[in-house]
């Protein structure tokens, strides 16, 4: 017997966007890691690698989401990242740029999803709220303590706790 598919072909494509920017930034993260331990950023480096989990948590409750409704995640290719950064600020600014795309992309998603599909992207909507208030708040932080490595240094331990 064949599983029944309950999810209409506008909401599958939606929540397979939703699978390519989680994976997305899963990658970003990683990439930003890695530039934040080549800089002598390892508090940095841990908080990034740290993000880029919880967004592979993200695309798994996706995922799960799309089994339960009689469907399969759609794995996208991933695009390479080219940009890379200069400074904390610098990543932290993508960071930011990024989780503010994704929230702008999940209330639009939201507003398009059938009922059930949009009481589940309900738990994405205040990730994404608090992802947001979170890194603004890590951009305010790091433009008052501007170019004193003490205060970068201390940003870069309090990130790695």
């Amino acid at each position: 017997m064949a599983t029944r598919n309950f999810l209409k072909p506008e909401t599958q494509a939606i929540l397979d966007k939703a699978v390519h920017a989680e994976l997305f930034a899963s990658n970003l993260y990683k990439h930003l890691s890695n530039h934040m331990q080549r800089m002598g950023f390892f508090g940095a480096q841990k908080f990034f690698a740290g993000e880029s989990a919880d967004e592979l948590t993200h695309y798994q409750k996706l995922a799960d989401y799309m089994n339960d409704r009689g469907s399969v995640a759609n794995i996208p290719m991933v695009e390479a990242m080219r940009d890379k950064p200069t400074s904390l600020m610098d990543a932290i600014e993508v960071a930011f740029d990024t989780e503010v795309e994704l929230m702008d992309n999940y209330e639009k998603w939201y507003d398009e999803a059938d009922c059930i599909t949009q009481q589940f992207l309900l738990q994405f909507l205040e990730i994404q709220r608090l992802s947001v208030g979170e890194y603004g708040d890590l951009l305010a932080r790091l433009e008052l303590v501007g170019d004193d490595k003490c205060g970068l240094i201390i940003i870069d331990q309090e990130l790695g706790a």
